[in-house]
């Protein structure tokens, strides 16, 4: 079988170091050379380089780039480290091949994306955009915004975060490239070695790696033991000293849970006693199918230990890149201190876009609702379509919003055989492990990416492969 193609990359840039033709602080040839290069896209070669940068081979900076990195590890490869043995033996191994697949084969012509968790091409409101950009009246800058982020755009977000019941000022905000960037702001600015990280398990976390290469422990909880012990979730006389408690308190992904008001208030209770700030990941509750949006843990009292991550990802576009944290004004000039010295802020064309959009009723009230409409009647046609091929093959919980359905399988099968049966079949699936390593038996269903079309010939086409595993 041949090697893929971000593995012949990394094995090349190490070899790089072995032989001494690249040395601590060399810069790397720019992913656009890499990618003409290896005839690959850009997206093969940022996993690659994401990969050396985890285990700290290299490093990257604004101006320079990705280059060599002069830690210790550089010296382990000098001494014939067996580089792809290390990776093999990685205990999270089925988890990056997962990914890793996902990643080559969701931009390949002909797949059907059965999990993809993002809006569909023709959900993106791509005209109102235009109609944004095409008033002349309006003052655009391309120029650099202050750290915090286009001022207006946080007067917006301060505007937007009164109608989910959160009082805020400009000066608690920090506009992110994304909640993604927010959560690695948060581990780069808040964390220190010692840090435990409190997460939910199942996580999506898990699949995103934002974490994994920071020396902070991550220590899960599963969202059953939270419910459980909902009144006593930390261990008396544990040190939690330095850690934070990251959770999805509504529509989870991938499980679609939510948490009560009382139990969230709880949650918040418990992590003021301990000390623990709480990072609350808000990006699918504007999905929420139902009349009454639940209320953040931010807007809930006793809140003051909850940064809050928001973003348009979910609900607008993932390609304007465009999130915010809300928190205290001090934890928020750190960060947006610590946000300029990566990347000088985000885009302001997208900040004007997101700005003119959270301030018009016209555009994010309506486009939201018009959206749950057609996220409703995909979830009901893939509810029907998993009822008819799979209901005596496992069980689900009815989502309430966003994207997902949690699957589990009765009868235990070879997950990584089904996976690889599956994207022969045209079919890409999202196995449980990417959220959870004993989560061996579940799969992520998305309603949110798949033609409506494609529903039901593609659970008929995963009946089949399923059948021929039992």
């Amino acid at each position: 079988m041949a090697k893929p193609k971000y593995k012949i990359i990394i094995d090349d840039i190490v070899n790089d170091i072995q032989e001494g033709r690249l040395v601590p602080n060399d810069k790397l040839p720019s992913q656009r050379s890499l990618s003409h290069k290896y005839d690959v896209n850009r997206s093969t070669v940022v996993q690659a380089l994401d990969i050396l940068k985890s285990y700290g081979i290299i490093a990257t900076s604004e101006k320079k780039g990705a280059y060599v990195s002069n830690q210790s590890w550089n010296s382990l490869i000098s001494n014939n480290m067996k580089w792809q043995d290390f990776i093999g033996n990685n205990a999270s191994k089925n988890n990056l091949y997962y990914v890793q697949k996902i990643n080559e084969l969701e931009f390949a012509d002909n797949m059907i994306r059965m999990g993809t968790g993002e809006l569909a091409p023709d959900l993106i409101p791509n005209q109102k955009f235009k109609q944004i950009l095409s008033k002349g009246n309006l003052q655009l800058t391309t120029n650099y915004e202050e750290a915090k982020g286009k001022l207006e755009l946080r007067q917006a977000i301060v505007d937007y975060m009164k109608y989910k019941g959160v009082v805020c000022t400009v000066d608690e905000i920090c506009i992110t490239s994304g909640a993604l960037q927010g959560l690695k702001l948060i581990a780069e600015g808040l964390l220190v070695p010692q840090s435990n990280i409190i997460i939910e398990t199942p996580s999506y976390i898990h699949s995103v790696r934002t974490w994994n290469n920071i020396s902070a422990s991550i220590k899960p909880l599963h969202i059953d033991y939270i419910k459980r012990h909902i009144n006593n979730i930390f261990k008396a006389n544990s040190n939690y000293y330095n850690s934070i408690f990251y959770c999805i308190p509504t529509l989870h992904n991938p499980t679609q849970h939510s948490y009560s008001e009382q139990e969230k208030q709880k949650i918040i209770n418990q992590c003021q006693q301990n000390g623990i700030p709480i990072v609350e990941d808000d990006i699918y509750g504007d999905l929420w199918f139902g009349d009454t949006r639940p209320q953040p843990m931010k807007s809930l009292p006793n809140s003051e230990n909850v940064i809050y991550l928001g973003s348009l990802s979910k609900t607008v576009s993932p390609g304007l890149r465009i999130g915010w944290i809300v928190a205290n004004k001090h934890i928020v000039k750190h960060l947006a201190d610590l946000k300029m010295q990566s990347d000088y802020g985000a885009s302001s064309i997208s900040q004007y876009i997101a700005q003119q959009w959270l301030s018009q009723p016209q555009f994010h009230e309506q486009h939201v609702t018009q959206l749950k409409t057609i996220l409703l009647e995909k979830r009901n046609l893939l509810l029907a379509a998993m009822a008819k091929f799979l209901a005596d093959l496992g069980e689900w919980n009815k989502p309430q919003g966003s994207f997902y359905v949690w699957f589990k399988l009765k009868l235990p099968i070879d997950m990584k055989q089904l996976f690889n049966m599956a994207t022969e079949a045209g079919l890409i699936i999202h196995p449980g492990e990417i959220y959870d390593r004993q989560a061996q038996q579940y799969i992520r269903f998305s309603y949110s990416y798949i033609n409506k079309d494609d529903i039901e010939p593609a659970f008929d086409k995963l009946r089949q492969l399923i059948l021929k595993l039992l």
